[in-house]
């Protein structure tokens, strides 16, 4: 493997400050075109890509996360709570306005191994869209029940995550490698 992969891989970073400058439909669509590639439990693709660039949309899509992250961040407790503290990571989620594109990922529940298949499918869309010089991270809601209602997200469908996409409003340096108790051969070692 040459090294081209694991640099892309090294400087996509997670970003939560978006520029309003729009996504070009040539780099989204091959963002999308990479989402269909990757394996998945017998090849049946199991999940949908929903696209909103809408700003009504990706607005009723933050009011909806942010109150269940209220919610959830008004009951967490203990070792959690010291986490999220730690990390200032707060209910408020303002980048799902700013970027320009949300991708919602639902999986189909119906499939075997649909969730294995849709995160494999999420590892894909991320690399995409760092390989395109546009930026996003993961955001996996506590609580994706809005999403099935706001988008008409058919019951055997589980969303999973949304990913906003756009151009970082944040000067990240690449990530350090970070095999220390990782990574074992032949056998775990604690």
């Amino acid at each position: 493997m040459g090294t081209e992969l694991i640099d892309l891989m090294r400087r996509r970073r997670t970003v939560r400050k978006y520029l309003s400058k729009p996504v070009n439909e040539e780099s989204l669509n091959r963002i999308l075109e990479a989402a269909t590639l990757p394996p998945s439990g017998l090849d049946v693709l199991p999940y949908a890509f929903i696209v909103i660039t809408d700003e009504k949309a990706k607005q009723r899509i933050r009011t909806g996360a942010e109150t269940a992250e209220s919610e959830f961040h008004s009951s967490v407790k203990t070792e959690v709570k010291k986490f999220v503290d730690f990390k200032k990571i707060t209910w408020e989620k303002p980048f799902l306005t700013e970027a320009p594109v949300l991708l919602v990922i639902a999986g189909d529940t119906t499939n075997p191994y649909w969730l294995e298949s849709v995160w494999i499918a999420i590892s894909y869309i991320i690399l995409a869209i760092e390989n395109d010089g546009l930026a996003s991270l993961t955001y996996t809601p506590s609580d994706t029940g809005f999403l099935r209602e706001l988008l008409d997200i058919p019951p055997h469908f589980s969303p999973e995550a949304i990913l906003p996409i756009g151009y970082s409003a944040e000067n990240l340096p690449p990530k350090d490698t970070r095999p220390e108790g990782k990574i074992f051969y032949e056998r775990y070692k604690s």
